[in-house]
């Protein structure tokens, strides 16, 4: 056992037999060898050695020792045991987990239950197996794994300890099944720990430098109220002091005085908009309490007060940056034929529902839309977690996709093969060193400064201690707008600080443009760092207010966001477009709200991802030809020039409208299940549900009806009463296109067949799942038991 940085290690052996002799010989990978010869007779030893000037194990250099003790029992046998083992110290500074004296941030992912999991579909040995994982998660930048509530076989170990990744471990034996239901809605859990179980798990694993940290379990919801966890650290510590300790991962309270580091759910919500400071903030912990029971928040007459959380020890983000995205089911169907491996029964059923949907010849763009989405929402939330002034880093769910069933919310694919982004994509912010900025809402008016702050995050071990900063602008056409450089920027330190600003004259446009600033750090001519961020500016312009916008008429249009002044310029044959905007979309918030008498069959939207089964935001796919021609700039990817216009919008769904339309801007739905409707113990439903799964989503499309012209407008028009840039771009867009001889819908409808069908639309609301209803909602930061009660009684209520 290695004990600390100076060499000493303890050898200790137990026998059932009297020993007579030890001769152990300890071989270092430079080639230099140690031997020790010690007399014992008796049945065991514990004898301290030295290992001069030792080579540590790190995750950048995980050197290792190997031992090899030959025993001589008292009736002349002889038994030879071989192992091996790495000196290193792991230690924490407050904020940071210190490994061998430097601190490092945390860059971690999970494996662990099936859920969050996948088989081995490759036929690797055990070992191959977990070390393909491994390799795979290091190229990406990843130095840590969380085991969400099980122990690591032998073979992972010895694969993390030969390639360097910090371990976390949840104790749990092999028996234990883990219940994500009962934990989420009952607040049931675990803490218990048997002392035997303990000792075995520590005598079979302490010689692994790449375990890092014992945990009891996952988001144990009652372990503030246990005496028995302040118990069950001193067991541990007692039994093995060179590892950290935490008790749950999530729910614990503030400050707890028996853990070395914390994780705890950073919230739920996407880091952007008005969530921009989410890891930041630490009101949403404020459920999880605080030390000795001490008051959180206490509400008086007129005013509140609301306790102000710190950490003294590590804060890990808990379950981080789990967004999904559509899976390439053909190629992958192809990749479990190849190995020979039963294929996943949901591959064939996405496959059919595609077919069924009418999304066979533009799935393809639909998949890569749905990745870029995605990628660009991981870089978001990476980059706002590296910039955080509280995290130490992050557990993200998760690194490869699981093949339980069709989720998709991994980096690589469940055979821990490349799928989409690249380790040199994802590197850019998930490494040692980053370069970051703080780009807010990514949308500005022309003629403004942007202000960008270069931050630098480093915890690589060895680097330069200045090195020279260039950026480059461009414009949406690749044309270069701007660049500039500063030598011997100061880069010596250890951390996340600002290095430098870069002002930027927005210029003023007729129509709105994508930039991208791209900002690298050079050492000796040679790149060392490297990010780009994209933005958009817009002309600084007004169009009127909102209401003065949907109440907009000439001799040819008329913009509206009533029905009955649809139908009248209907039957006038005028050029229209309908504003849809309605609190029956947002019935979960109006459950007493008499049915309209019309209505669009529409889901609420938010601007962020969906996280594993909540949410309806895959992104989109946008036409580029008219847009771009009509003012508003778009690239085929719904991005975050979006941003405002669809979030808090009416995001309409098409799949049963009575004729094909053109869609303009298509919203991407996920093509998950919302677990609650799979659980057994909820509504038990396994197949998929074609209502409110892959939906055909609409935030833009265009109709005839009867003679008239019609564009459906879904998009949150409402930004207009504050001047929102890009909003007034879209309702310049429309004012223009509607006026075009490119606006001339090819499909039509009948305008007493369309009053129909919105007459059966508003016969009963658009209940989202439970999950979605959470997403939607964007009031909490995580679920509470009553929202479950309340959301399966509301969703219940259709089946009376």
């Amino acid at each position: 056992k290695a004990v600390d940085l100076s060499g000493k290690c303890v050898l200790s052996i137990y026998s059932d037999k009297t020993i007579e002799n030890i001769t152990v010989d300890i071989k270092e990978n430079t080639g230099r060898v140690f031997n020790f010869s010690y007399d014992v007779n008796g049945k065991s030893i514990e004898q301290e050695i030295f290992i001069e000037n030792p080579i540590l194990w790190s995750i950048e250099h995980p050197n290792l020792y190997s031992v090899k003790a030959e025993i001589l029992y008292e009736d002349g046998v002889i038994e030879l045991i071989e192992d091996r083992f790495g000196v290193r110290s792991l230690t924490t500074n407050g904020k940071n987990i210190v490994l061998n004296g430097e601190p490092i941030f945390v860059r971690g992912y999970i494996r662990g239950i099936k859920c969050h999991d996948h088989e081995n579909n490759c036929h690797l040995s055990e070992y191959e197996f977990y070390k393909k994982n491994i390799v795979q998660a290091k190229a990406f930048g990843f130095n840590f794994a969380r085991f969400h509530s099980t122990i690591p076989s032998e073979e992972y170990f010895k694969a993390a300890d030969e390639l360097g990744l910090l371990v976390h471990m949840e104790l749990r034996d092999k028996n234990y099944i883990y219940d994500n239901s009962q934990e989420m809605t009952k607040s049931t859990g675990r803490a218990q720990l048997d002392e035997k179980f303990l000792k075995k798990v520590v005598d079979s694993l302490y010689n692994h430098p790449s375990l890092a940290v014992y945990c009891i379990g996952n988001e144990i919801k009652d372990v503030n109220q246990r005496d028995s966890i302040s118990e069950l650290s001193q067991l541990i510590k007692k039994t093995d002091n060179t590892r950290l300790f935490v008790d749950t991962c999530a729910w614990g309270q503030n400050n707890r005085e028996h853990i070395d580091i914390d994780v705890q759910h950073m919230s739920y919500y996407f880091p952007f908009g008005k969530h921009e400071n989410m890891y930041e903030d630490t009101d949403n912990l404020l459920v999880c309490g605080a030390r000795g029971g001490l008051s959180v928040r206490n509400e008086n007459e007129n005013s509140t007060i609301t306790r102000k959380l710190f950490f003294n020890v590590p804060l890990i983000a808990h379950e981080a940056v789990h967004y999904c995205a559509l899976r390439n089911f053909k190629s992958l169907k192809e990749k479990f034929v190849n190995y020979n491996t039963p294929v996943p029964w949901w591959i064939d059923e996405q496959l059919k529902m595609i077919k069924i949907k009418g999304f066979d010849n533009i799935y393809d763009e639909m998949y890569n839309a749905s990745k870029e989405f995605q990628f660009e929402a991981w870089k978001t939330a990476y980059e706002s977690m590296r910039l955080s002034n509280i995290l130490g880093g992050y557990h993200v769910l998760q690194f490869s996709d699981c093949d339980l069933y069709e989720n998709s919310n991994g980096v690589v694919d469940c055979f821990d093969d490349v799928s989409y982004a690249t380790p040199e994509q994802f590197r850019v912010f998930n490494n040692d060193d980053v370069l970051l900025t703080k780009l807010g809402g990514r949308i500005f008016k022309g003629g403004d400064i942007l202000a960008l702050p270069i931050i630098f995050s480093s915890f690589s071990k060895k680097k330069a201690k200045v090195a020279d900063l260039c950026y480059k602008i461009f414009e949406f056409n690749g044309n270069l707008y701007s660049k500039g450089e500063m030598e011997n920027v100061d880069i010596s330190r250890t951390g996340t600080y600002e290095i430098c600003r870069i002002d930027i004259n927005l210029p003023n446009l007729s129509v709105g443009k994508e930039y991208r600033i791209e900002v690298e750090l050079n050492v000796d001519g040679k790149v060392v760092c490297y990010n780009k961020w994209r933005y958009w500016v817009y002309p600084n312009e007004k169009i009127g207010g909102y209401n003065e916008f949907v109440n907009y008429k000439d001799d040819e249009t008329i913009i509206t966001n009533d029905f009955e002044t649809l139908f009248h310029a209907v039957e006038q044959s005028k050029n229209i477009c309908f504003v849809y905007r309605s609190d029956w979309t947002r019935h979960v918030l109006h459950k007493d709200m008499k049915n309209p008498k019309y209505a669009f069959k529409a889901t609420w939207n938010r601007f962020k991802p969906v996280i594993w089964d909540r949410g309806t935001n895959f992104g989109g796919l946008c036409d580029t030809e008219i847009l771009n021609k009509y003012g508003f700039n778009t690239q085929r990817f719904f991005d975050f020039n979006y941003s405002k216009i669809s979030e808090d919008c009416d995001k309409i769904c098409l799949d049963d409208f009575p004729v094909k339309v053109k869609n303009l801007v298509l919203g991407i739905d996920k093509n998950c299940r919302d677990r609650f409707d799979a659980y057994e113990n909820y509504f038990n439903i396994k197949e998929y549900q074609y209502d409110r799964t892959l939906r055909r989503f609409s935030y833009l499309f265009e109709v005839k009806i009867g003679k008239s012209k019609v564009l459906i407008c879904a998009f949150n028009m409402t930004g207009l009463d504050e001047n929102e840039p890009s909003t007034v771009a879209m309702a310049k867009f429309i004012k223009e296109y509607m006026k075009s001889s490119d606006f001339n819908p090819s499909s039509e409808i009948m305008l007493d067949e369309f009053k129909s069908y919105l007459k059966t639309c508003a016969q009963k609301p658009v209940k989202e799942r439970m999950m979605t209803q959470f997403w939607t909602m964007d009031d909490t930061p995580v679920e509470s038991a009553q929202y479950w009660k309340e959301s399966m009684e509301y969703l219940l209520e259709d089946e009376k």
